[in-house]
Parts: structure tokens; sequence; C-alpha cells
């Protein structure tokens, strides 16, 4: 029975994608190996979306050749990465087998029928499917723990100047209600007790396919799973935001007071070269108005620093708006120059050492706001997913943190706790991004 090893690298979406390429492997009858050097096949699911994120898949490609060498495996790579620059790629990795983009679910379950004949083709380059809709309703996806992502939509039509998704994924293309139901059912009835809806604009949602958003309807359905605890949204635009999203978020219990809005930056002119909607004064109008309709909220952001043009006034007035609205979560990253990208020809390009100097200065800024963050919830007691249990302790997240990129909770002597579980946790110690803390009996706030 052939076996593989699947790495996944990059954003939720691109570990969605991942899950879609394993299921195709258990029903072509294809097992994970439980040793790299075991494995017949290595799968590297690229990230080709950032500089780092492509020197991350870079480095993960020539240390699965390293393996390759030794055991006589052969290395696929699929993913992002491929999608933009496979034919490149082959040139400059002739230890990589096969080379697939995105989009390839039909042409990846032919390549596993190949290799099962003993017909692999060596050298195959594959990036002529960016456009799959990847309707899944016919098969499932394996659960692995308490949180699964649910991606709703492809691709993007938004044209940020400085972003190559629309190149690599296409244009916006959405999911069918009944088809995200019927997914999002199976992977609670196998256990998942978080669904964490994703997609490059998950406020567009439906916009495609019913002539309006529709993300309201799908969270109207989705309330109603029996078993499902937590419904996540990420990857809110803030120009699709509506008053009307913001009343069904805090009416329903299901849908948690946790956003992730991408704002990037604030000043106008650096918006407008990014080809993004929005002001400081509409950011600031929407941010209060978010916090006004759903009490306790926490908003997560991403802000980029260094685009072209970026001045020490436009930067400073960056850093006095995080200082002002003072977000629950932020992720700060540095611009970079993307082959193919219209920013990437723009005049006024940010030497790299001051684009560094402004990313160390805002992350600084961020961990004392999210230290004084930590330190209100010090004493209260809360709901938190535990995720694992490791001998004398146990590990989770409270509602206000999604996974792997927020808060870490250590429950002590969590050891009888179960994973997959939600629980009272009393809140004893709050460092920069961990809490501390013990379970309790029940909730007393």
């Amino acid at each position: 029975m052939e076996k593989y090893i699947l790495v996944n690298l990059g954003c939720p979406k691109n570990e969605v994608d991942g899950q879609y390429l394993e299921m195709i492997l258990r029903e072509k009858g294809f097992v994970p190996a439980e040793e790299e050097s075991n494995s017949d096949i290595i799968i590297i699911n690229t990230c080709g979306f950032i500089e780092s994120a492509q020197e991350e898949s870079i480095n993960t490609i020539l240390a699965a050749a390293r393996i390759k060498e030794k055991h006589e495996a052969k290395l696929i790579v699929v993913g992002c990465l491929s999608q933009r620059f496979g034919e490149e790629l082959a040139r400059e990795l002739p230890e990589v087998d096969v080379f697939m983009g995105v989009g390839i679910e039909a042409e990846f379950g032919s390549l596993l029928e190949k290799i099962k004949k003993g017909k692999f083709p060596q050298g195959m380059v594959s990036c002529s499917r960016p456009f799959s809709r990847g309707d899944y309703s016919l098969t499932s996806r394996e659960v692995t723990g308490p949180s699964v992502y649910l991606k709703i939509a492809e691709g993007c039509n938004n044209l940020c100047s400085y972003c190559a998704i629309p190149s690599i994924r296409g244009s916006f293309r959405s999911r069918k209600i009944e088809d995200l139901e019927k997914e999002a059912r199976d992977l609670v009835e196998q256990g998942a007790v978080e669904i964490i809806l994703v997609a490059q604009d998950t406020t567009r949602y439906g916009e495609d396919l019913y002539g309006q958003p529709r993300l309201i309807n799908l969270l109207q359905r989705l309330v109603k799973i029996e078993g499902l605890s937590w419904i996540r949204l990420m990857y809110l635009q803030p120009g699709g935001i509506t008053e009307e999203l913001l009343e069904i978020i805090a009416k329903e219990e299901k849908i948690l007071p946790y956003l992730e809005i991408p704002i990037q930056h604030v000043r106008s002119g650096i918006l407008k070269r990014m080809n993004r909607e929005g002001d400081e004064e509409f950011l600031r109008g929407l941010i209060n108005l978010i916090r006004s309709k759903i009490p306790g909220v926490f908003l997560r952001t991403t802000i980029m620093v260094g685009f072209p043009g970026e001045s020490n006034e436009d930067f400073r007035a960056l850093r006095n708006f995080l200082q002002e609205i003072r977000f629950e979560r932020l992720g700060v990253f540095k611009y970079s120059a993307e082959k193919g990208t219209s920013a990437a020809s723009f005049s006024g390009q940010v030497p790299e050492k001051v684009k560094q100097t402004r990313l160390q200065e805002l992350e600084e800024l961020q961990r004392e706001i999210a230290y004084a963050h930590n330190q209100e919830l010090v004493g209260g007691v809360f709901e938190v997913l535990i995720e694992e249990v490791v001998q004398d302790h146990a590990l989770g997240r409270t509602r206000w943190d999604a996974p792997e990129i927020d808060n870490l909770v250590i429950v002590e002597e969590g050891q009888n706790l179960e994973a997959g579980r939600i629980y009272p946790v009393r809140i004893n110690l709050a460092l920069e991004y961990e809490l501390v803390g013990e379970a309790e009996n029940e909730f007393t706030q």
C-alpha cells in the first residue's frame, strides 16, 4: 500500500486545499506514512503570496529533495508557488518530479492513478486549472482537531496593487450555501466544535452566485447545526461589513465576538495606491460601530509597512491610529514587491532597513497593547476550548483567539480535561501572548 507525507504551508485557505488533497489520497488507497523515510510520495503544498512565504516553500522543497534522494520517494510540489512559477521552478529544481498549481483536484486524482500503475509522469508541470470552483459536496474531509476551516469561496476581485492572489487563484467564486451547510454538518458529526469561515473576501460571499452578498444567509443556516459551538469569521474586508451583519453576530451566541478585518493602512493616499477603499475617518467610524454593536468584541487586523511612497508622516499616522484604536489582535508584515503586481513598479520604494525598523516599532507597540488587554482578563472565568492535554496541563483557546495566531491558554492541572470540549477557566496570569489559568466547576461571570 502506497504511503504519503503531505506538508501544508501558508494560510488557512491553503490548509483546506491540503485537506482536500488528503481526502483524494485516501480515496485512491494511499495512507499516511509514519515517518518521512517510509513515504512513497512527498507532497509539498506551497504558498507563494509574499517573498518570505516563497522562501519557506523553497526551503521545504529542498529539505524534501534530500529525503527523496535517500529513500527514492517521489516529490510532488503543488499550490500557489507552482501556480505562479511552475515552469521556472521546473528548470531550477530538477529534483522535483511534478509541479501542479491550484484547483487541481481532478488532475491530482489522475496522477495518483498513474503512480499506482507505475506510470509516473516525470517532469510534469501542470498549472492550467486555477479556476476550479471546488464543489466537494460528495466527499468528506477528515477532522483531526476541534477546530476546522471552511473555505466558502475561492479567488478575489479586489485587485489590490500589491497582491498576486487574483493572478494565482482567479476571480472570486463562491460555493453554494447547500454544499457548505452539508460539509459543515459532516465536519461537526466527525467532532468539530468550531468552524472558521475563510475566503479572500468573506463579506463578498454569494455575490457571484446570488446577485448579492449572502454571508448572513449562510450564517443563519450554520447556527442551526446541533453540536456546533463556535463559528469564527475571518478575512472580512472593511467595505463589506454592514450593520445587518453586525446585528446577527451580536444576536447569535454561536457566532463569536471576534472579527478579523485586514485594513493594511489608514492614510488615504497609501490606501489609494494600494487600490483599497476608505481612509482613517472611515476606518475609525467602522471600528466604533462594530464595538457599539457587539459588546466585548475582539478585533484582529493586519497592517503593511513600507508600501511604496509611505513617508515618515504616513507611518506616524498609522502608529498613532493603532495606539488610539488598540486592536486586541494585530499582525504586521513588510511590503514586498511581488512579480506581476502593479505596485512592484511604483516609485518611492522604501528601503529594507526602514521597513524593518517600522515593523519592529509596531510589533513593540502591539506587545504593550496585547499585554494590557490580557491583564484585563486576569481573575475572570471564560470559555476555553481545549485542543490538547499534555502531561499535567491542558492547552486551549478562548473565544477571542484563533488557532495558531492568537493567545494560547495553559490550563494548569488540566490533565483530566478532554480535548475538544469547552470548559470554564479562571485566568490567573497573563503574559503578552499567553494566558495561564485553572479549570472551574462553573462560570462565575
